[in-house]
């Protein structure tokens, strides 16, 4: 060929990349070929040829201390360097370049949103997540797969797949243990302060899927108004919640005797109808 393969595939991928905030192409040792690296504070992106193998491949890792993590494999191209053509090369630029542009990757990898000082922090479900942190280390590495799988965390998945099983083995093995404190202590503060899709979270999915002798375990050390929550959302567990069917609303006449004119009220919904129909709740029927 007239032209490098890798050369062009790697300027391709930097120059998106460098829109997304990633740095530029680094040499990257790796024992089955030419690599190089493309890196955030906490994500990275790696393009290889195998020289055995003759295939490219682009990859992705988290980044912890400045070092990438396991590799994971995103696409696979197999490619000749003596007989490939430019329109391979190009093809497979092409189809890297719409896999870190996708709908997983629509939310920058690891774009931090930049607040001033006295700019509130959203007390939502990644806030939520990323404070649980300080209680399961380990989990951070699942973040930040999270994000370079997806583009950002999916907070009732990640809740339910991630976080119930490590509160489970919490509340049945160091039920009295500072650990569990700290998390009870998290729940509740997160519960009375969050909003109303991290109060679902909390409820529905992090709290439902506990088992009975876990619940029981936690439930003495939670708050009274997330206590007298969870006790109704676990009445739920199993049962399929569909959203009301519109209905014409029947309206309650008033006069006013100063204006003599009518004027028209309608009932709200509850507080507790509110919850079971938020997006979060929804989501997991």
């Amino acid at each position: 060929m007239d032209f490098n393969a890798f050369d062009f595939i790697q300027g391709q991928l930097s120059e998106e990349l460098l829109k997304q905030g990633f740095s530029q192409a680094k040499p990257l040792a790796d024992s089955r070929g030419e690599a190089v690296i493309f890196s955030t504070e906490d994500a990275a992106y790696s393009l290889l040829y195998d020289g055995k193998a003759q295939h490219f491949e682009l990859r992705s890792a988290s980044v912890d201390e400045g070092e990438p993590g396991e590799w994971r494999r995103l696409a696979m191209w197999l490619f000749d360097e003596k007989e490939g053509e430019r329109s391979d090369a190009e093809s497979i630029a092409n189809d890297f370049l719409e896999i870190i542009r996708g709908p997983r990757q629509l939310k920058q990898v690891q774009q931090k949103r930049k607040r001033g000082k006295d700019e509130e922090r959203s007390v939502d479900p990644v806030f939520f997540i990323n404070r649980l942190v300080n209680i399961f280390p380990e989990i951070k590495e699942d973040i930040n797969g999270e994000k370079i799988v997806y583009g950002q965390v999916r907070p009732a998945t990640f809740v339910r797949d991630k976080l119930v099983p490590k509160c489970e083995a919490l509340a049945k093995n160091r039920a009295g243990s500072d650990a569990m404190k700290k998390l009870c202590a998290l729940l509740d503060d997160m519960y009375k302060n969050g909003d109303m899709d991290l109060r679902s979270v909390i409820t529905a999915v992090l709290l439902n899927g506990l088992s009975d002798e876990a619940f029981a375990a936690m439930r003495e050390g939670l708050g009274e108004e997330l206590q007298k929550s969870s006790r109704f959302s676990r009445r739920l567990r199993g049962k399929q919640v569909k959203p009301e069917k519109k209905k014409k609303q029947k309206k309650v006449e008033a006069r006013n005797i100063q204006a003599s004119r009518m004027v028209s009220t309608t009932l709200d919904l509850s507080t507790a109808t509110t919850l079971l129909m938020s997006p979060t709740w929804r989501a997991l029927k």
